[in-house]
């Protein structure tokens, strides 16, 4: 080890034929040559810290200790322990594949929103399905907890397939944001139960499920904010009627300007002049 004030390091280096990099290198378990021993009048300075002054980073323990080089600051804080968390970021998740269903139950998508009566926040779970755009389960009360998420589910496959046993002519997936309601174990076990497969979004990817946010959008727009509710039980009845109507009535965009049962019954006719044909 070249001792400091006798031969430079660079000299001694180039005199050896050893690279920097070789002669810093300890094995595991080895000797640090780069490491040095804590200043004892900072490491004094730093334990003196109290108070709210603990809270400080190593900046500005730096400005208060103006003899010191902030990054000896921040060496010692670090070997101290001294140093503040930092904040843990949120794991990224992929995009998940834009596709489109060629068939009913294929792929379903649920979210929940709030719905305010005049009084209090009322709750609305949706499961809506992405290829006839029809509502096929909901729950809407009072309470936003797994449960209601789990009866919303329900309703759907008792809808869809007449009884909660899982249906082996379909493989149904569900897409949902990564809310407390439907990442609880509780939901997950009852969804693998009646074979429906959850694929959860990304986070702050609503394009991932486009459909049951642009259902709610025109809830929305068409029923809620153009009523002023006086309580639970107005806009409870309100949503009944707008659900009723926008299964049975309602024109839709996406299926040529065509009603949920009207784009049906086209649909049953299209499948069977093709078997015909």
């Amino acid at each position: 080890m070249v001792e400091e004030g006798k031969v430079p390091l660079k000299i001694a280096l180039e005199t050896t034929n050893l690279s920097r990099a070789g002669y810093y290198y300890h094995p595991e378990g080895g000797v640090d040559r780069r490491k040095k021993p804590l200043d004892t009048a900072l490491e004094a300075l730093l334990k003196n810290l109290d108070g709210y002054e603990c809270i400080y980073g190593y900046r500005k323990v730096t400005e208060k200790f103006v003899v010191y080089n902030h990054k000896k600051v921040y060496r010692h804080m670090k070997i101290m322990n001294m140093l503040q968390p930092r904040k843990l970021k949120k794991q990224k998740h992929k995009r998940l594949p834009i596709e489109c269903p060629i068939e009913s139950n294929i792929r379903w998508e649920g979210d929940l929103t709030y719905v305010y009566d005049g009084q209090r926040t009322n709750y609305l779970f949706s499961v809506v399905d992405v290829f006839d755009k029809e509502i096929i389960g909901d729950y809407y009360g009072l309470r936003c907890r797994a449960d209601e998420a789990v009866y919303a589910l329900e309703e759907a496959v008792k809808n869809r397939f007449g009884s909660l046993e899982p249906c082996p002519y379909f493989r149904v997936s569900m897409r949902l944001d990564q809310g407390s309601q439907y990442i609880a174990k509780k939901f997950r076990a009852r969804a693998k139960e009646l074979g429906v497969k959850i694929e959860y979004c990304g986070i702050n990817c609503p394009d991932d499920k486009p459909f049951i946010e642009c259902f709610f959008a025109r809830y929305k727009c068409e029923e809620v904010y153009r009523n002023e509710y006086s309580g639970y039980s107005q806009a409870f009845l309100g949503w009944i009627e707008y659900k009723k109507w926008y299964n049975n009535g309602r024109i839709h965009q996406g299926l040529n300007y065509k009603t949920i049962p009207e784009f049906k019954q086209a649909r049953g006719l299209l499948i069977q002049s093709a078997f015909l044909s």
